[in-house]
C-alpha cells in the first residue's frame, strides 16, 4: 500500500508498520500467483512438447491438469467424502482380488 508523501514524512516510523505488512502481504500474494501461473505453464508444456518430441522416452506421458489447483484448504466434509471414497474403491479392489482368488483355487482343485 502506497502512503501518500506528505503522510510518510508526518507518522512515527512505528505508525508506517501496517503499511510495510500490507505491502509484504500483497508482494507475498503477487509471488504465491506467479508460482501458480508456473505450475500451469509447466503443466502445458509437459503436455505439449515433452510428448511431441519422439527421441525422449518417457513411462508417462504428459498431462494437463484436468481440474484448477486448489488453493483453499479442504473442508471437514470434503475431507471425510475423500475418506469414504478410499474406502469403497479398497472394499471394490478387495472383493476382485478376493474374488480373484477364488476362481484360482477353484481351477486348481
Amino acid at each position: 500500500m502506497n502512503v501518500p508523501y506528505d503522510l510518510f514524512w508526518r507518522l512515527n516510523p512505528r505508525k508506517l508498520l501496517p503499511f510495510a505488512e500490507v505491502y509484504r502481504r500483497k508482494r507475498q500474494q503477487h509471488s504465491d500467483e506467479m508460482w501458480l501461473m508456473g505450475q500451469y505453464v509447466a503443466s502445458a508444456l509437459d503436455a505439449t512438447v515433452c510428448n511431441a518430441i519422439p527421441f525422449v522416452k518417457r513411462k508417462k506421458k504428459g498431462k494437463y491438469f484436468e481440474e484448477p489447483i486448489r488453493v483453499t484448504p479442504k473442508t471437514e466434509e470434503e475431507k471425510k467424502m475423500e475418506e469414504e471414497q478410499a474406502l469403497q474403491r479398497f472394499l471394490g479392489f478387495a472383493g476382485a482380488f478376493e474374488n480373484d482368488v477364488k476362481k484360482r483355487n477353484r481351477k486348481g482343485e
